[in-house]
């Protein structure tokens, strides 16, 4: 989701800086059901983990990377069961980007655009965790390590719950009524085959993406080269 910010959505408007440093609640705003939105994310705790694991996002994969390659003994049947996976993961990633831009390559939350609901954004709220879940079960296929997978699935949980939680948080108090409604009818991390029905006016742009996503694949062709050797050496 970005407002603009880490992973998908954005809000227009100028983003006050105060805001990501704040914990203090929100009184008085109110959803459209006239409840607190901000009633499931008001822990402190998972609001400071969050932006931790938001900042520190580029390196948690590295050692889910490492074990994953020593482990590796790729086949025939592995490789071409991973390789859909990972291709889906980085199309959803590069559709994504194509939107919202390099500032899903921020480090904290706020560096934004508007708030992005074409696109995939328009079926699901953080499409590019989405793509980073298909790509890693991608490399865990490819790789022929299958009981990595549910190490993948308890590290995925641990690291983006909580950023989704401090995200969502965030832009609840810098996009207001706008994301409020976003958020009430597009999913989180399951996509939903219809539209949001108020889309943003974002074009896509393929030279934006290729531009954002040169560091993942960068990674994704290292990581490939590094199980390519291992079965060659091995």
């Amino acid at each position: 989701m970005y407002c603009t910010q880490p992973s998908g959505e954005y809000c227009s408007g100028k983003l006050q800086s105060e805001i990501m440093g704040s914990s203090r609640r929100e009184k008085g705003r109110k959803n459209l059901q006239g409840e607190d939105p901000l009633a499931h994310y008001n822990s402190r705790f998972i609001h400071k983990i969050g932006q931790l694991l938001f900042r520190l996002r580029s390196l948690t994969p590295v050692p889910f990377i490492l074990i994953l390659v020593y482990f590796s003994h790729s086949t025939l049947s592995s490789i071409a069961i991973g390789s859909p996976l990972l291709v889906c993961g980085e199309w959803l990633r590069a559709w994504a980007v194509g939107y919202a831009g390099a500032s899903t390559r921020a480090r904290t939350l706020g560096a934004a655009r508007a708030l992005v609901t074409t696109g995939p954004y328009a079926h699901v709220r953080n499409p590019l965790y989405l793509g980073n879940l298909l790509l890693s079960l991608g490399m865990c296929c490819i790789a022929n390590v299958y009981w990595m997978i549910a190490v993948l699935l308890v590290g995925y949980l641990a690291q983006y719950l909580p950023i989704i939680a401090s995200e969502e948080r965030y832009l609840f108090k810098a996009c207001g009524t706008t994301y409020q409604a976003y958020f009430a009818a597009v999913p989180r991390l399951l996509p939903r085959l219809r539209l949001y029905s108020t889309p943003s006016a974002h074009d896509f742009s393929f030279s934006r993406a290729l531009k954002s996503e040169k560091r993942t694949l960068t990674a994704i062709v290292s990581v490939l080269a590094l199980i390519a050797g291992k079965v060659l050496l091995f």
